[in-house]
């Protein structure tokens, strides 16, 4: 306590700031006639000084490398970690084929009605909400039967003027929302038998897919829709097949849904996966070849003449391109295709793009992907000012008979079809804003004269699944179907040896 008194007085008198102020100057001129000594400056020109200096240059590029690969390594893990397959996800009923399936999608059996009351009517203002009766949501499956659901949420007072409800329902584990396809609005009686009278602004479906809503069917009317005795049901216009996505799901779910209903947990493993690709002849299905051909020079004046217009292009001397591209690929694996992968089509060492070659890219399909669960491909033209006239793009598989399994192209024939220039030009097309889409819908197939060249070679007969993979004429979505079959064909002959 007495020591506390004593800095008390010292503070108060001032003593202690002059004490801490004439020790501060005396250490800083300790310091600087420690700098100042010949002896130190000696020292630090010395070769021992220079050691350190090379040392703690290392170590600091060694720490910056550090840094920057940890950034690229979160990223590169950040990207990957979407591939944990749902089908191996513990969270979902295995025992529900169905529900599965649509887990694999990102999705579950629960469909979303949305509806909108209007405001006012000015002819009869007392009919514009509903209090007698109900509104049922009757669908129509593929099979010819129906569902009907009554628009209900407790202790909520729907359909009230001017309100927007929301009603969620839940599909029968049987049944998926790809079995609808009619919905219809119905104006039900109460318990008394009595109608209401109810206006509807707008009326809409939804469905979770991918993490994201999904329009599956919405209003076609041109005003408020009037429910009344004498107008009982309004339809409603399905939308889904118009969404990209929906429709490439659809054509993937039957066999996903196969998947699920045979058990197969493990069927997108790498190693089942390898053993399919193995068996069909394509042991580097995991690696996507593309390439990119440029036209000649003998089409460089054609092109400019008949579809360049009257542009000037008398800064380039060819149809060479310099800038970047990216090809996108996107997967419908975890995240219903959320998922995607961009990779820079650039070869070291090589001016890719010019007039007249062909550039080749590898591209190794991510950790426990193949080439067969490619969803969509975009080619991104990063440089629009730039100009560039290709020819050919394709990709494809190499199988182990040296030939090229192609799985979509894109010619110079449909890209003028579709952009009506097959340049790339500012001024012309605006590239980085509307990307290539490969087609995968496009069919192709090996020549039976190689079959015969293969079997006479090795001595073998091709037939079953290696048959129908290589020599029918097949598109991308058909050979998934049968790699798929592939992988279960073989994973469930593994699991009855076992």
């Amino acid at each position: 306590m007495k020591l506390i008194g004593r800095l008390k007085n010292l503070i108060r008198r001032g003593r202690f700031k002059k004490a801490v102020s004439v020790n501060f100057r005396w250490a800083l001129r300790r310091v600087r006639r420690f700098f100042q000594r010949d002896q130190f400056k000696r020292g630090v020109k010395g070769p021992y000084a220079r050691r350190l200096y090379t040392m703690l240059g290392l170590l600091a590029v060694v720490g910056a490398l550090a840094i920057a690969s940890g950034k690229l390594s979160d990223s590169w893990l950040a990207d990957e970690a979407v591939l944990v397959r749902r089908l191996s996800d513990p969270d979902y009923d295995r025992s529900n084929p169905i529900l599965a399936a649509l887990n694999c999608f990102g999705s579950t059996n629960r469909i979303q009605v949305t509806v909108q009351t209007d405001s006012r009517d000015n002819l009869h203002p007392q009919r514009v909400d509903l209090d007698q009766g109900n509104i049922n949501l009757v669908m129509t499956l593929k099979n010819g039967n129906r569902m009907e659901y009554t628009l209900q949420n407790r202790n909520i007072d729907n359909f009230e003027s001017g309100s927007t409800d929301q009603f969620t329902l839940i599909l029968p584990d049987s049944i998926s929302v790809f079995d609808i396809t009619d919905y219809k609005l119905v104006l039900m009686p109460d318990a008394k038998g009595e109608y209401g009278s109810w206006h509807c602004r707008w009326a809409q479906i939804s469905f979770l897919l991918g993490g994201e809503r999904t329009l599956l069917a919405e209003d076609s009317w041109q005003e408020t829709f009037v429910f009344s005795e004498s107008q009982l049901s309004a339809e409603l216009q399905p939308v889904a097949a118009e969404n990209a996505y929906f429709a490439q799901v659809t054509e993937l779910f039957p066999y996903v849904l196969e998947v699920c209903e045979n058990e197969h947990e493990t069927v997108h493993t790498k190693e089942i996966k390898y053993e399919a690709l193995k068996a069909l002849g394509l042991a580097e299905g995991d690696v996507l070849y593309l390439d990119v051909e440029t036209v000649g020079l003998e089409n460089q004046n054609t092109i400019v003449r008949d579809q360049m217009g009257g542009i000037e292009l008398s800064e380039y001397d060819l149809m060479d391109y310099d800038g970047t591209m990216t090809l996108r690929v996107r997967f419908y694996s975890d995240a219903a295709g959320a998922y995607y992968k961009d990779y820079d089509l650039d070869t070291p060492g090589k001016d890719d793009f010019e007039l007249g070659n062909t550039s080749t890219f590898a591209l190794t399909m991510p950790e426990g992907m193949s080439a067969f669960d490619i969803l969509s491909m975009e080619l991104l033209v990063n440089d629009p000012d730039d100009i560039w006239a290709p020819r050919m793009i394709r990709a494809y598989l190499r199988t182990d008979y040296g030939t090229a399994l192609e799985l979509a192209r894109v010619t110079d024939v449909t890209l003028a079809a579709q952009r009506k220039t097959s340049v790339f030009y500012r001024g012309l097309i605006q590239t980085d804003i509307s990307p290539l889409v490969l087609d995968l819908t496009a069919s192709y197939q090996l020549p039976l004269a190689l079959k015969e060249q293969i079997e006479q070679k090795f001595y073998t007969e091709i037939t079953g699944v290696t048959y129908s993979m290589y020599f029918n004429e097949f598109n991308f979505y058909e050979r998934q179907k049968l790699f798929y079959s592939q992988v279960m064909a073989l994973y469930g002959g593994a699991d009855e040896e076992t």
